[in-house]
């Protein structure tokens, strides 16, 4: 999260909001919402409804945690949305451990909000 904040300037210059989805409990969130000086809206989606409307419930090897009640893990995603709600762009990542940097949200937010 904290490569988000590299873009700070580039996202007030736009008016882009931050907001971030997790499966983490809003107890969770709000324990750790300034380990990485983000600033944006973070969200708690236990069920999944967010991560399903999307399309992007990891299917793969790395479900949920067995002591978890969550049945399954988000694939990481950055996803650009418009002040209408529309969806702009979508980088979901091939490889949960491999998550694409600033720059491809940089080029993303000049290809779509310039």
């Amino acid at each position: 999260m904290r490569r988000w904040e590299e873009l700070r300037a580039e996202f007030d210059e736009r008016g882009v909001q931050v907001l971030t989805i997790s499966t983490d409990r809003p107890e969770e969130i709000r324990k750790g919402r300034g380990a990485h000086g983000l600033q944006a809206i973070m969200l708690s989606d236990r069920s999944l409804a967010v991560t399903d409307a999307f399309g992007l419930r990891n299917q793969g090897a790395h479900s949920g945690n067995p002591r978890d009640e969550i049945e399954a893990l988000p694939v990481p995603a950055s996803i650009l949305v418009d002040a209408d709600g529309k969806v702009l762009w979508i980088d979901a990542a091939a490889n949960y451990q491999r998550r694409s940097g600033p720059e491809a949200v940089l080029a993303a937010m000049r290809d779509h909000l310039d």
